[in-house]
């Protein structure tokens, strides 16, 4: 009776707290109110002040102190110099060889003629003008594990269209540079991130994953922190002579993406908050992130990354104790508080990462038995479709909705919207009604990254949305242009994941039923696989199977994948390879 009692009055205690802390702070990104930006962009008033506040407002090379400099306005990254007794150091190189270039130009106007004695990289996200940096003698620094993660973003990788694609939508590269629809920050990216000259010098000097190291690099002790935030491979440094540290998403200023709307390998919001205490260790006066503005100032620097590092800390431990609620993960987003949150969410929005850590705890099921096995996509458009009255009946309410003139109006006509398009992909006037809630939606959110998928759902809708001449008819489209394995991918690409690229080109449905060992030897790479289809996969392994074994070169094997040959081509028996994958 007294466990009974006092399970009661826990339950009591927790519900008033629950209640108690609720303050109405869902959606907060989105606000019923717009501003017109620099480039005649509408959009929320947070996002229009972005580049103000970020200091990225024009392409400038500003001096943070002596020998230091922070080269802001040319994307959403800045690059930092550094100058050593030896020569100059530059972390990251931005988006594009033009861009690098210009940056270094501006900067040698600045201080004279700039000898660099290396370039380190933070993480693999800007790392693309490197080239424009390189002198006789440069060393280039990263992560032992950078490589992996540049293949696994653009090489020869089966994910690789559906990531690029997605980052297409979310930082607005297909959107136009003026205009209503243009992106009101450079929190987004224009089409130079496509089409501008990638010049990557992979690193000459790793650092190994989660070892703090010191170097000396141009004259500088540097120290290399352990910093994982957006990607396993990040690293901070620290320069202790001039008391700097260089991070990546370690600066106050917006909430820290813990996850992403493009999709990402989970970011684990303890090991963010491990990577700023590893720093807040250090005796820093000036903190220059590669992205926002520039602290000076022990205070200001102390108080920027307690803030970032207990923004992250709250979203962990209030969807740990929503879960403790018994809340699923959308009563969670619905319900987490965040004191002063107004206008912090420039970039991501707190409802998207209360979900994904939601789920990487406890997976996508909920507390509702219906989501075990609900209806298809298609059977509950139907079912919903034939509720409100039918097709034209909901068409009807999705333009009502839109006539509102209301967020909730908006967000309702998109969902109506939707479940239409299943019915009726190519309808025009399905496509009007969500192209103008997708983009009201767009103009009044204060996230970068929902601003991203708004507007490319509009122009989508609308044919606007174009890939160099090619109008855009779906999203999907842009996975098999941006994700192709060409010749040169494969080519740059190691041996191993050009092999393993083959599992992920089976159409189980052809290859069932279908049976072939082999094995094939590299000599070219020192290098040998057994590869079986069976049970509707392909099974690589290094151990030899019965089956015969084929000597090949790496090109013999890119021309196997690119379809310029066949398996059949090499030996009959292996033809059951070529219809397994649709050959």
């Amino acid at each position: 009776m007294k466990l009974c009692s006092a399970y009661s009055l826990a339950v009591i205690v927790l519900s008033s707290v629950a209640v108690s802390a609720t303050a109405g702070q869902y959606n907060m990104s989105l606000e019923d109110r717009t501003a017109t930006g620099y480039n005649d962009a509408i959009a929320n008033p947070h996002a229009v002040e972005v580049n103000r506040l970020a200091q990225m407002d024009e392409k400038r090379v500003t001096k943070i102190a002596k020998g230091i400099y922070r080269l802001a306005g040319w994307g959403l990254a800045n690059t930092i110099a550094i100058e050593g007794p030896d020569g100059w150091v530059i972390v990251d190189a931005g988006d594009n060889l033009e861009a690098a270039q210009d940056q270094r130009a501006k900067l040698e106007a600045k201080v004279g003629e700039v000898k660099v004695a290396a370039v380190l990289y933070t993480h693999s996200h800007y790392v693309w003008g490197a080239e424009a940096f390189r002198d006789e003698g440069t060393q280039f620094y990263g992560h032992e594990d950078l490589m992996k993660t540049l293949r696994g973003d653009q090489g020869v990788s089966v994910l690789s269209g559906n990531f690029q694609r997605r980052a297409v939508q979310q930082f607005g590269m297909l959107h136009p540079n003026q205009g209503a629809d243009a992106f009101p920050n450079n929190l987004g990216f224009s089409a130079e991130k496509l089409s501008g000259t990638k010049a990557f010098v992979p690193p000459t000097i790793t650092f190994k994953d989660e070892v703090i190291e010191t170097h000396i690099v141009g004259g500088l002790t540097v120290e290399v922190l352990p910093s994982k935030t957006d990607v396993s491979e990040s690293v901070a440094f620290y320069f202790p002579e001039k008391k700097l540290l260089v991070g990546n998403a370690l600066a106050a200023g917006t909430v820290f993406n813990l996850y992403t709307l493009r999709g990402d390998w989970y970011r684990d919001p303890l090991d963010y908050v491990k990577a700023v205490d590893l720093a807040l260790d250090r005796d820093i006066e000036y903190h220059v992130d590669i992205h926002g503005a520039a602290y000076i100032g022990r205070d200001a620097v102390r108080a920027s990354l307690h803030k970032t590092r207990d923004q992250v800390q709250l979203m962990h431990d209030q969807t740990y104790r929503a879960i403790s609620l018994g809340k699923d993960a959308q009563e969670a987003a619905e319900w987490i508080y965040m004191p002063n949150r107004e206008g912090q969410e420039t970039y991501g929005q707190i409802e998207s990462h209360v979900k994904r850590i939601y789920n990487a705890r406890l997976g996508w099921m909920g507390n509702d038995p219906y989501d075990i096995n609900p209806l298809s996509k298609a059977s509950f458009s139907d079912h919903v479709i034939d509720a409100i009255g039918g097709f034209d009946a909901v068409v009807k309410q999705a333009q009502a909705s839109n006539a509102k003139q209301t967020l909730e109006g908006w967000q309702w006509a998109l969902y109506l919207s939707s479940e239409l398009l299943i019915a009726d992909a190519a309808n025009s006037d399905v496509k009007a009604i969500r192209a103008e809630a997708a983009r009201a939606l767009g103009q009044r959110t204060s996230s970068a990254n929902a601003r991203g998928f708004y507007i490319s759902e509009a122009l989508l809708h609308e044919g606007k949305l174009k890939f160099g001449e090619q109008t855009v008819t779906h999203m999907q489209q842009l996975n098999q242009a941006l994700g192709a394995v060409t010749p040169a991918k494969l080519a740059a690409s190691p041996l191993a994941d050009n092999v393993q690229y083959l599992r992920y080109m089976v159409d189980a449905r052809l290859a069932e039923g279908k049976h072939v060992e082999f094995n094939v030897s590299f000599e070219d790479e020192g290098a040998s696989y057994a590869i079986a289809l069976r049970n509707s996969v392909i099974a690589i392994t290094e151990t030899a199977n019965a089956g015969p074994t084929f000597n090949l070169n790496k090109d013999d094997w890119s021309q196997l994948i690119t379809g310029e040959k066949t398996f059949a081509s090499i030996d009959s028996s292996l033809h059951v390879i070529d219809q397994a994958i649709g050959r």
